[in-house]
Parts: C-alpha cells; sequence; structure tokens
C-alpha cells in the first residue's frame, strides 16, 4: 500500500514536471532573502547555465542591469496565486551569455517564496512577449495617449468588479534640475524612471508626461504611491553626480469607479490631468468622483444656462428628409435641434448627458415637436421623426412623462415616430425594449440610430424590437472603395428585411453612394446628396431636384 501511495506521489511529480518543462527551459525558487534556493532544468544545453551553478547567487544577478528595476517591481508588486509576465528579459552577460528569455512568475499563498519559470529560444513565446509589449521599447505616453490608455484600463476594471488608483508625480524646478546634472546624466535618469513607471502601470503602457516634470500612471491599489515616490528619488540620486537628487511630490487619485458612468469617467479624468497639467500635486482633486463634482462645479454657469435654454425652448427645429430612393420621395422628416446662441448642437447636447440633463433637453424637443405636428405643419399628413437619448430611454421618470404626453395627442401616433440615439450607451436592454413595445403598441414606430456591424449592434437587434434601423454612417462612406464594408452592409440589409425592418443609410452624399446603398437593398436614404437640415420642411421629389 505505501509502495502505491509513493509510486502515485512520484508520478504526480513527474506529471508536473512533464507540465513545466513543456513551456520552460529553467525552473527557479527564490527564497525570501533573495537567493536562488532551488534551480532545475535544460538550460545548460541551450545558453549554457549550469542550474546547479545558480543556488545561492542573488536572483537579479542573473539578469541584465536595464531589467533588474523592471522586475524587482513585479516581485512587489506580485499578488498571491496571480501570475506575473510574460516578460521578455536579456540575461547577464556572464551567467547566460547575454541570451534573452521569456519569464514569468508567480508567489504561492502561504509561502514568502517567489517562482520563476523561464523559457530561451522559443519563437512562439518570444512572438507573444512581443505582441504583449510589456517590455521592449518602453516609452511613456503623451497626455491624450494616456487618456485613452486610462480610460480603457479603467473600463476594463469596471467590468470586472475591480478599482485601481491613478498617482500623479511632479518633479519641481525641472529646468535647473536638468541644468544641473546634465543632458547626458537627465537621459539616463528618464529611461530608468520612464521603466520603472511602465512596471508598475496596471498594463505596462499607462504611464505618461502630461507636462514637463509632470508624470501620471494608472496602477492597481497595491502600489504604494509613498514607495512608488521614493524609487524615483532613488533613481534621481543616482543620476545625480553630486548624490544630491531631487525631490518629488506626489498626489494619488483614487479611480473609485462604482460612483461614477463610463461619461463621468470620462469627464472626470480628463478634469483631473488638466487640473494637474495646470496646478502639478497641489490639486484638490482625492478621487475620479470628486474630480467630476469639480467639473461640475466649474460649468455651473454653463449647466445654468443650459437649463434656461432647455426651460425655455430657446432652440429650433430643423428639418432632413428621409428619402425612398426607388422613388425619390420623403418618407419622413428627421427633427434636429439648433440652439439660438449659435452653439453646435453637439456639443450642448453632450454637455446635457454629462451633467444628466439629456431626459430634460428631450423632454423639451417632444413638446416642440408635438407643438408642431399640431399647429405649424399645414394639416399635411408628413411623418416627422424626434431623437430620444439612450440615456434618456432608460430613464422610468422621463418615459413616463413622454408617455402620457403622447397619451394626450393619440392622434398624432401616425405621424410622430422615434429614433434611440447614443444606443452603445444602452445598459438595460430589457428596460429599453419595454418602452419601446408600449411605443409600438399605442401606434408609434421606433428606430434604432447609429447602427453598425459589431456584435453589439446584433445584441441590440434581437434584444429591442424596432420597426427602423439607420445604419451608421461610416459605413456609408466606405462601400465605395470597400468590399468588406460593402459585403457587410449588404448582409445588415438582408438580416433587417428578414425580420421586417426598415432600413435607412444616413450621410448620404453622392449619386454613386446612393445607388450602391441601393443596390445592396437598402430602401432609404438620408444626406446632403437630397438636402441639408432646413428651416422648414421642403415637400419635393429629390431625386428630380438632385438632377435639375
Amino acid at each position: 500500500m505505501a509502495d502505491d501511495k509513493l509510486d502515485k506521489i512520484k508520478k504526480q511529480r513527474d506529471r508536473f514536471l512533464a507540465f513545466s518543462f513543456a513551456t520552460s527551459d529553467l525552473l527557479i525558487e527564490v527564497a525570501e532573502d533573495g537567493t536562488i534556493a532551488y534551480a532545475l532544468g535544460a538550460a545548460r544545453s541551450l545558453v549554457g547555465i549550469n542550474d546547479k551553478s545558480l543556488i545561492g547567487i542573488r536572483w537579479l544577478d542573473m539578469f541584465s542591469p536595464n531589467d533588474r528595476t523592471t522586475l524587482s517591481s513585479m516581485k512587489e508588486r506580485a499578488r498571491m496565486a496571480q501570475r506575473c509576465g510574460p516578460v521578455l528579459v536579456t540575461l547577464e552577460e556572464t551567467i547566460g551569455g547575454g541570451h534573452q528569455a521569456l519569464l514569468s512568475a508567480i508567489r504561492m499563498p502561504d509561502s514568502d517564496k517567489f517562482y520563476l519559470s523561464i523559457g530561451f529560444s522559443n519563437v512562439l513565446m518570444s512572438k507573444h512577449a512581443e505582441e504583449v509589449k510589456f517590455y521592449e521599447d518602453r516609452e511613456l505616453l503623451d497626455k491624450e495617449s494616456f487618456l485613452a490608455a486610462a480610460k480603457e484600463a479603467l473600463d476594463l476594471a469596471k467590468s470586472l468588479g475591480q478599482d485601481l488608483d491613478m498617482t500623479l508625480l511632479d518633479i519641481a524646478n525641472i529646468g535647473e534640475v536638468r541644468g544641473r546634472i546634465g543632458d547626458e546624466q537627465w537621459n539616463q535618469f528618464r529611461d530608468a524612471m520612464t521603466s520603472l513607471l511602465s512596471s508598475k502601470s496596471v498594463d505596462g503602457q499607462a504611464a505618461a508626461e502630461i507636462a514637463d516634470g509632470r508624470y501620471s500612471v494608472i496602477h492597481d491599489k497595491a502600489i504604494n504611491a509613498d514607495m512608488l515616490r521614493g524609487e524615483i528619488e532613488r533613481l534621481a540620486k543616482e543620476n545625480d553626480p553630486t548624490g544630491t537628487g531631487f525631490t518629488v511630490e506626489s498626489k494619488t487619485v483614487s479611480a473609485d469607479l462604482s460612483t461614477l458612468s463610463d461619461r463621468e469617467t470620462t469627464k472626470a479624468l480628463i478634469y483631473t490631468i488638466n487640473e494637474f497639467e495646470r496646478k502639478g500635486t497641489s490639486l484638490s482633486i482625492e478621487t475620479l468622483n470628486s474630480g467630476f463634482k469639480a467639473y461640475v462645479s466649474v460649468n455651473a454657469q454653463k449647466i445654468s444656462q443650459f437649463k434656461t435654454m432647455v426651460e425655455q425652448l430657446a432652440f429650433d427645429l430643423h428639418f432632413q428628409p428621409i428619402v425612398d430612393l426607388k422613388t425619390g420621395d420623403a418618407v419622413h422628416f428627421e427633427m434636429l435641434s439648433r440652439f439660438r446662441d449659435n452653439t453646435p448642437t453637439q456639443e450642448w447636447i453632450v454637455f446635457g448627458e454629462d451633467i444628466g440633463m439629456a431626459a430634460d433637453f428631450d423632454i423639451a424637443v417632444c413638446e416642440r415637436a408635438i407643438n408642431y405636428l399640431l399647429y405649424k405643419s399645414s394639416g399635411r399628413r408628413t411623418k416627422f421623426a424626434v431623437n430620444l437619448s439612450g440615456q434618456s430611454i432608460q430613464n422610468e421618470q422621463f418615459f413616463k412623462t413622454l408617455h402620457a404626453k403622447l397619451m394626450m395627442n393619440k392622434t398624432l401616433s401616425d405621424r410622430l415616430m422615434f429614433e434611440i440615439t447614443e444606443s452603445t450607451t444602452i445598459q438595460d436592454l430589457d428596460m429599453v425594449n419595454h418602452f419601446v413595445k408600449i411605443l409600438q403598441d399605442d401606434g408609434f414606430k421606433v428606430c434604432l440610430d447609429d447602427f453598425g456591424a459589431g456584435s453589439a449592434s446584433f445584441q441590440y437587434l434581437h434584444r429591442i424590437h424596432v420597426d427602423y434601423v439607420k445604419i451608421d454612417g461610416q459605413y456609408t462612406k466606405k462601400i465605395l472603395n470597400s468590399e468588406r464594408d460593402a459585403i457587410m452592409v449588404k448582409n445588415l440589409s438582408q438580416m433587417c428585411r428578414d425580420l421586417e425592418i426598415k432600413v435607412i443609410a444616413e450621410m448620404i452624399e453622392t449619386q454613386d453612394q446612393a445607388d450602391k446603398v441601393r443596390s445592396l437593398g437598402i430602401g432609404y436614404g438620408q444626406g446632403y446628396l437630397f438636402s441639408k437640415p432646413m428651416p422648414k420642411p421642403e415637400y419635393t421629389n429629390w431625386m428630380q431636384a438632385e438632377t435639375t
């Protein structure tokens, strides 16, 4: 029995070793004091390393000096039972002959030891390391690139139910510092700091130079900002010929993602970074939530102006026809708002969404539209479409208010339809579909705007049962020069026909585009080829008008 148990243990050991060496050439156990306690592998035949000779040396001494800061940081921030890497590293010349290797590591539960898995001469593994760009050619991002990378990292963290921090670092008197230590030493310091900040960042890339001497990095909450500042000050001393170094100020802003919508997060991030660029670490923002509140506070006058315009209906309606591509007749007109202060409409609409007033504005537009149909449409039976933002249509109070107004004007159901815009902001598809169904039951048609070829659009179409879809103008612009886009639009059109959903192509600007769209099976079009938005609807045959 004992022999069977021992045999089973040996087989299990051999199996684990086989799995390990299927992807690695060298396995290393690092003790708590940073020395190598155990090494096993076939690295000698590949790069000349005798695994037994490694025992007792400092593990960082195995690698190029250029890699040691990165690897030390990786070990410091390693979480229990979570793999670090892969990282493309270079072995120290006297130990590994300068060979490159792919390193992964893990810290196991209930142990202070650190375990390394190192692979050599594996083309696929090296290619993978280049793709993840964890190490090679690191550069600090500029402000705009950082904002995009930070938003992507924050979105991913939020989707995983996690939170992140953003640390801001400010080197005071940067011009004096650079002049004192000289360009060569400054460049060495900056390279080392770039490696350090990148290694601390959540994805190896979300680190940036926002302004001269001002840096930012998005990282997980396990990173200690004071220690990070201390490491930078240590690098400063190492690269200062006098050994004096220089002071680095830091401030950490908590993302606090659970309290903000995606749009609010974006606005708060931009505002916070702009404040840091202007004020350095003296800014008074502690979380992105407080950053958004500060953004709202700074825009208080603009908010008051927007509220007044909405309350006083200080905007006009313009009309753009949706044309039957066979007959040239307008099947309906889209009602578009134009503010009387001459500010671009989209700017005000986005601002309204940012401050949570999209629903107020949409109700005001609906009131203007209903008034127009009742009193200003010259007795015609023409149909009109009003836009509802994705933010508004998810607001239950908004829908109750809208529905009450529609029920007082039931006779308009065959003349008034609704376009749901900014559909990518919709989170509760079932709620929106419920509202759409109520509108349809009362006789109002519904269109889904900005429809694309992505999987999200198909999900919306599956979950929200609309009467029309309007294909995003980016596809209309590409179909003449991209067979791929043309095929995608054709397939979308066929799918909608099968579902008895009418299709509108927007941003048609040339007759060639109109002809191509029609050949792909799309029945309706909208764009400057037919007409720009006008102060009042013009009832004409738009194909004949274009010909003349």
